[in-house]
């Protein structure tokens, strides 16, 4: 089953004309480490700067041969887009690796996947996907991201000052 987590819709104050929806997919098992990205979320959602997130999980390789689940097809979905993306702007997504054959599990069979971002985050308004920002350590370009979208924020602010 896919885990998924949501931001809750805010009917505060907007300082956007459109609706703005974020997609965080991170690696399973480190949610912990986001934290103070999904604290600023929540501040963003409550301020009214973002409409609505959610956050999502994926392995560390994503299986790209014929055979899929619905959550590995639609995990491979995402990730084409934001690589689309990626590609038609101009900039990177660092962490997604090329297509390479390796075995799944200790003893599976030999399939065709790709390495994915520990993170990434989309970023969608009026559900069109506007931008896309990945990272390999750290949560400071995500945080950075998610500053541009406020301009009065800076990265240093406590995740405590952004709940007040």
């Amino acid at each position: 089953m896919l885990a998924t987590d949501t931001g809750v819709l805010d009917e505060g104050p907007r300082d956007t004309p459109r609706p703005i929806r974020i997609e965080l997919w991170i690696l399973d098992g480190e949610r912990g480490e986001f934290e103070s990205v999904l604290d600023r979320l929540d501040a963003y959602v409550h301020r009214g700067i973002i409409d609505h997130y959610s956050v999502e999980t994926w392995s560390r390789f994503v299986d790209l041969s014929g055979n899929l689940s619905y959550r590995e097809l639609r995990i491979r979905d995402h990730l084409d887009v934001y690589a689309r993306w990626a590609v038609m702007h101009g900039q990177p997504l660092p962490g997604l690796g090329d297509p390479v054959v390796r075995g799944v599990g200790r003893m599976g069979p030999e399939r065709l996947t790709r390495r994915v971002p520990r993170a990434v985050m989309a970023e969608y308004e009026t559900e069109v996907l506007r931008s896309v920002t990945a990272c390999e350590e750290g949560v400071g370009s995500l945080l950075d991201r998610l500053c541009e979208l406020d301009h009065d924020c800076s990265r240093r602010e406590t995740s405590s000052s952004l709940s007040a």
